[in-house]
């Protein structure tokens, strides 16, 4: 979408100044890293509609989550190579569930990206419905459209920085401040708990989806259906799967009116000769992700710079993730046996992911809308709906022939849940996502025993040379020591 790399032009002509950038953020009125109250100029409706599309909320810098998943191995001759090995040292640190990933002198982090984009949202959130030229009803859809992404941002910040939500715990469980008023100037932080904080999230998005845009025409910005699908994304991780499935229903069904193309690829088709991801590139794999404005399976997008599926070769698929892929299953495409370059053979069957262009998008899909319908349909029994959903997806990744559920899975509940959290291992593998749900599994005490608790690195030759355990203080992150040091009064996690 050529439109999108040029908006920022327009952007500009309603800032007094750019972003203050990561170098400011060693003091308490930088805490947000981000323009100082009154700096970022903005009148007219219009203004606020283009603050929309600003580069700084698109996504987030650091996604470290996405090395801490458990269908991940290491390959030691390369995991020590920065850059084309591991792409950071705080990679390495988070592939080995280390209690601090960032070091005291580094001053950027998941943390910083989200709260920029909280104030964007809420500024517009605090100022559009004063805003002169517009209509009432252009003032209330991009209202609404700030108010459903500040949701996102505190759900990100709640589920790095917080517990997993716990009914019995969440009401004393510590997350981050809550942040409604874009003003940098703020010296005092308070964290909020986990429950006010979904609390928040919940009622921001209730308020949203009403006067969100009907129809999806462009994905960076809100629509009704991908607010839809956040807000039941949000009730599954609260464990609330009867709120969750109406409103997954009803995302996948506002997609009809959709102006981009929107929905499942058949990877039968587009990994055919003259598909969409063709030509196979023998470096980086097939031609997917290379534009995640034309993707359309990208329903919401916030990308985040991910080359562990593109040439990053340290950090692989653990022989026991491969083996759960059936040899027809076309997702194995997305994988390679060789590092980057060719130059070596990943021993144990193991495959680097690769193929999908160095982005991931950490907003919302339309695969993960499928599968979490699924999972919200047999986790309230209804079994033949919940194989309905993944045979649908299924038969988009692999032969219909053997797309199919078998029966002794397909008729019992606890089976059934569990097959369809290992399909989305399957189909989100080394994008993160599997991050998430190890989290809210781990106080499910259904499938709390699904979740790896291992990371192992092996040598050319196939053999264990180390071993991380994942402590269970490690599914939240710590704060990066700098913004402690600038706000010492903020209690720190285990």
């Amino acid at each position: 979408m050529n439109i999108m790399r040029v908006v920022n032009k327009n952007i500009t002509q309603i800032m007094s100044l750019l972003m203050l950038g990561v170098s400011l953020v060693g003091c308490k009125k930088d805490f947000l890293d981000t323009d100082p109250k009154g700096l970022l100029i903005a009148e007219k409706t219009s203004d606020y509609d283009l603050l929309l599309n600003a580069e700084s909320i698109r996504g987030q810098a650091l996604a470290s989550h996405i090395l801490m998943s458990d269908e991940l191995a290491g390959y030691a001759p390369l995991f020590s190579v920065l850059g084309t090995g591991t792409f950071r040292l705080s990679d390495q640190k988070a592939f080995r569930w280390e209690d601090d990933i960032y070091l005291a002198d580094e001053n950027y982090s998941e943390f910083n990206s989200l709260v920029r984009q909280l104030y964007y949202y809420n500024k517009i959130i605090n100022e559009v419905l004063d805003s002169k030229d517009g209509t009432e009803s252009q003032k209330k859809s991009i209202l609404s459209e700030a108010l459903a992404g500040r949701a996102y941002a505190h759900f990100m910040l709640v589920n790095y920085y917080g517990k997993p939500y716990n009914e019995a715990t969440a009401s004393t469980d510590l997350a981050t401040p809550l942040y409604k008023i874009a003003d940098v100037t703020q010296t005092t932080f308070t964290r909020a708990t986990v429950k006010e904080m979904y609390e928040q999230i919940v009622a921001d998005l209730k308020a949203a989806i009403p006067d969100l845009p009907q129809k999806t025409s462009n994905r960076i910005r809100m629509s009704r259906s991908a607010g839809e699908a956040l807000l039941g994304k949000v009730y599954v991780y609260m464990g609330k799967f009867e709120l969750a499935l109406p409103l997954l229903g009803a995302s996948l069904q506002d997609l009809a009116g959709a102006s981009i193309p929107i929905g499942l690829y058949d990877y039968t088709k587009e990994l055919a000769s003259g598909g969409a991801f063709t030509p196979v590139n023998p470096f980086i794999g097939p031609a997917r992700g290379l534009d995640p404005y034309a993707d359309q399976e990208v329903l919401y997008l916030k990308s985040t710079t991910n080359l562990y599926v593109y040439l990053a070769s340290g950090i692989v698929l653990n022989p026991q993730a491969v083996k759960s892929f059936a040899n027809t299953d076309l997702r194995k495409q997305f994988m390679s046996s060789f590092s980057f370059g060719m130059t070596a053979l990943y021993p144990q069957g193991m495959q680097r992911a690769w193929g999908r262009g160095g982005l991931t998008n950490l907003g919302i899909n339309i695969p993960d809308i499928y599968l979490l319908r699924a999972e919200c349909k047999a986790r309230l029994g209804d079994l033949i709906g919940a194989v309905e959903d993944l045979v649908i997806l299924r038969k988009n990744r692999m032969p219909i022939a053997e797309a199919g559920i078998p029966a002794a899975i397909a008729t019992d509940k606890i089976t059934l849940t569990r097959f369809i959290l290992e399909e989305r291992t399957r189909e989100f593998f080394m994008n993160g996502e599997r991050w998430w749900d190890m989290r809210r599994l781990s106080v499910d005490p259904d499938h709390k025993g699904t979740v790896g608790d291992t990371h192992q690195l092996y040598d050319k030759d196939g053999k264990v040379t180390a071993t991380f355990k994942l402590k269970p203080e490690r599914l939240t992150f710590r704060f990066p020591l700098y913004i402690l040091q600038s706000n010492p009064a903020m209690q720190q996690n285990p």
